[in-house]
């Protein structure tokens, strides 16, 4: 910031980022909307950043050189440690496959594309699996790379022709990106969370306010402490008000940041804040770059490893993480910035950049030729982990549409059960309904039945009934529900097979059973498929259990938790019900691994291999979409 002086508070307010983040991910219990220290980050990057930009641009000695140049010796160094570390400690501690997308990630972290990879290959930032992957976090420094590389060129390109109207240009763009984030949020749910364009107004909000403060503001005593009390305000709804089941980023995302720029704001004259400026504040602000990076992966190979994070652990991992990003900042970040500056472009580039890229390159295509080295452990490991990668949502990815395809009409070579041109029937329902096809698959050929799967991403068959997800979901999946109701009475089919994560809430039995029963009306044979039983850790404690050599259990009681089922049972004998569990779950007991064969993907669905293997273990046993010559459990009670 060449035209103004270093500002603490600035400092402070990267303290209050860093550790919203950290204690978030340390426990979400404890600050459920932590998360949102990232968008912090956004708005002081953007607002530091451009301040800078603009005023060389002012004064005519912007160069597109000596601004990446800045980026590389600020970002590359602390980053490229922090990746070396990562990718040897995986080669100790992970499975042949999650090394190989650690090594594939740390590569398109330091190229600033692993949002995308990340976004691709673990979807849900919550989910159980991205909890244990060390470079999750990357994803935000990709946002920014990304806006970097348009930023500048978009300010320089904005002041060349419109010089008294920059600002008025930005806001427009601010209030048309935030609308599009919104939009995008309740649409592409999960690409949005990590994605450039949904993210873009955080940063430019910053950066409008960077261009604001260019010209020195005077603000009144009363209007600092007005702006610093509803920047603090918005900040702590934010950060206990946001949970993990709130639509972001859209105009939720909005709140933390406008308490960022408003208390950048009211920093901007003389009076700061005492809170924001204090010696332990600026401290950890001054590390909050390397304390970003270096806390993930401890807390992601701890996770891995299956160790608790207990107050005692806890603490400890804090204490870790700040020397760590101490050493980082005093002997890594500090001399890379000071030496970077003395070098010429081409110099930086290729050492601190090119280089590095090109030896992640090598280890990341290794990886990928040799499978993750799975010589590290017993050969039953990679087994397991390619039958927990057969997932039926990409097998059978034009059958199975994630929730923006919702109005994709059915496709008729999604084809199970028979080989035979006579289409029989249909199977509905969500992702369980999907993770079912490969058992639906197996059981249908004996009767010579032949059905097209046409499913959806939180849409269970249940007519007239919005998921627990944002009311976007809801609606399209109501929309669905419609039309699969429509082809079924416009086409009569003789059997309809439906299958979903069917609520375990009591309340729901009513509309549930009304809903089979209207399609019991409109077709000859209704089969209802249950829910299979959730088992923590399902898809990796099987695994890690012979990696590490441990006895720890991987199996769960049963539970029961929708006893409606029995009621609907009996008041509509003529529809057949086929449970899972009766195969999960003998004796009460329920295993992800049954044979040698891992039959779940996730904590909750299940891989095609364990599909089919459940399909088949059925058919064995005299099963089949129309016969059930024996229980094996109690069949209505197991949801």
């Amino acid at each position: 910031m060449p035209h103004t002086k270093y500002r603490l508070d600035i400092d402070g307010l990267r303290c209050i980022a860093v550790l919203a983040v950290l204690i978030h991910h340390l426990n979400a219990d404890l600050l459920p909307g932590g998360f949102v220290g990232v968008d912090i980050f956004f708005v002081i990057s953007g607002f530091l950043i451009t301040s800078q930009v603009f005023s060389e641009i002012k004064g005519n000695t912007f160069s597109l050189k000596r601004f990446y140049q800045r980026r590389i010796n600020r970002i590359v160094p602390a980053l490229v440690t922090v990746l070396l570390a990562s990718v040897i400690a995986g080669a100790f501690i992970l499975s042949p496959a999650d090394l190989t997308r650690l090594n594939v990630s740390a590569l398109f972290s330091l190229l600033g594309v692993s949002n995308i990879y990340i976004w691709m290959k673990y979807g849900n930032y919550f989910a159980a699996d991205a909890s244990e992957a060390p470079l999750l976090h990357t994803w935000s420094l990709g946002i920014e790379e990304q806006f970097y590389v348009i930023w500048p060129l978009l300010i320089l390109m904005l002041y060349r022709l419109t010089p008294r109207y920059v600002l008025p240009v930005l806001a427009v763009g601010i209030v048309t990106a935030v609308g599009l984030s919104e939009y995008a949020t309740n649409v592409f749910a999960t690409a949005s969370y990590y994605l450039l364009p949904t993210r873009f107004f955080e940063l430019m909000l910053g950066g409008a306010l960077g261009i604001y403060l260019y010209q020195p503001r005077t603000l009144g005593r009363i209007e600092v402490l007005a702006y610093r009390a509803a920047g603090y305000g918005l900040i702590g709804f934010s950060l206990s008000a946001l949970n993990r089941d709130t639509p972001f980023p859209g105009v939720n995302a909005l709140i933390p940041c406008l308490g960022a720029a408003l208390l950048i704001l009211a920093g901007s004259g003389e009076a700061r804040s005492r809170l924001l400026t204090n010696r332990p504040m600026v401290f950890i602000g001054l590390i909050s770059y390397s304390l970003y990076l270096w806390h993930w992966p401890l807390i992601a190979y701890l996770n891995y490893l299956g160790i608790e994070i207990t107050l005692s652990v806890g603490m400890s991992l804090v204490l870790v993480s700040i020397l760590l990003s101490w050493w980082s900042w005093r002997y890594i970040e500090i001399p890379f910035r000071r030496t970077g500056a003395q070098l010429q472009f081409p110099r930086v580039l290729v050492r601190r950049f090119i280089v590095p890229a090109l030896g992640l390159a090598v280890l990341a295509t290794l990886s990928l030729q040799w499978n993750g080295f799975p010589q590290r452990f017993a050969p039953e490991v990679s087994r397991l982990e390619a039958m927990a990668l057969s997932k039926p949502n990409r097998l059978r990815s034009g059958c199975h549409m994630p929730s923006a395809r919702y109005s994709a009409e059915p496709d008729p070579d999604c084809q199970l059960g028979a080989h035979k041109e006579q289409l029989d029937g249909m199977m509905v329902g969500d992702s369980f309904a999907n993770h079912f096809t490969g058992m639906v698959d197996i059981l249908a050929k004996p009767n010579g039945i032949r059905l097209m799967d046409y499913t959806l991403d939180a849409c269970p068959p249940i007519f007239g009934y919005a998921t627990e997800v944002s009311e976007a979901y809801g609606d399209r999946c109501m929309a669905r529900n419609d039309r699969v109701f429509e082809l079924i009475k416009q086409n009569h089919y003789p059997y309809v097979v439906l299958a979903g994560a069917w609520p375990k809430d009591a309340a729901a039995a009513h509309i549930i059973e009304a809903s089979i029963k209207h399609v019991a009306n409109n077709t000859g044979q209704v089969i209802v498929i249950l829910r299979n039983q959730n088992i923590d850790n399902a898809a990796t404690c099987p695994v890690r259990r012979l990696m590490f050599g441990t006895d720890r259990p991987c199996s769960a009681p049963l539970d029961v938790t929708a006893p409606y089922w029995e009621g609907i049972r009996a008041r509509l004998p003529q529809v057949r019900f086929i449970d899972p569990n009766q195969v999960i779950c003998p004796a009460g007991l329920c295993s992800p691994i049954m044979d040698g064969q891992l039959l779940y993907r996730d904590d909750a669905h299940l891989n095609d291999v364990g599909s089919r293997f459940i399909g088949r273990t059925l058919r064995e046993l005299g099963f089949s979409l129309l016969h059930d010559p024996a229980r094996l459990g109690p069949i209505a009670t197991t949801q």
